[in-house]
């Protein structure tokens, strides 16, 4: 839009500027989900969403427990929190709806789970090697139908039980 309207402004400025922002006051979300997301740089935040709204009442330009654990408790009324799995966001929603019912979406879910079941494979690992049968160090030979310089070619037996020459 600003290439259209001719303006020259980079996309962290435009950040900088819409963080300025105030969002309007909403009413505390009973469904509330928590989202990380990268803001420019080395810079993360947490934004939270009413889950039934779409919007979203608070964003921080940090990811921090105390700060999250602080808007709960401020804005009693969350019924359930969706979150990510991050060690943070737990404890955070942990401390701060203690009886909030904490799930996860589904992308989380789905990127969660090859992890799990790398976590739940790796001490079995292995298993299956002790399970199968140790190889011999000499293998038995298929026999050979090769005959040394000098010999006569073996005799080869026919269906009949009679040899040919």
């Amino acid at each position: 839009m600003l290439r259209v309207l001719n303006v020259r402004l980079s996309r962290c400025t435009v950040l900088a500027q819409l963080m300025r922002v105030p969002l309007p006051q909403l009413a505390t979300p009973r469904m509330l989900g928590v989202v990380d997301l990268a803001l420019y740089g080395d810079t993360y935040g947490t934004l939270l969403v009413d889950a039934t709204t779409r919007l979203p009442p608070t964003l921080w330009e940090s990811r921090h427990a105390e700060q999250l654990s602080r808007w709960p408790r401020a804005h009693p009324g969350v019924k359930s929190a969706c979150r990510d799995g991050s060690l943070t966001y737990r404890e955070g929603i942990a401390d701060g709806a203690p009886d909030a019912v904490r799930v996860s979406d589904r992308f989380h879910l789905w990127q969660g789970l090859p992890r799990r079941v790398q976590d739940r494979r790796r001490p079995r690992r292995g298993w299956l090697r002790a399970a199968l049968p140790a190889p011999s160090p000499t293998g038995p030979e298929p026999p050979s139908m090769a005959t040394e310089p000098g010999q006569d070619t073996p005799p080869v037996s026919t269906p009949n039980g009679l040899a040919m020459p």
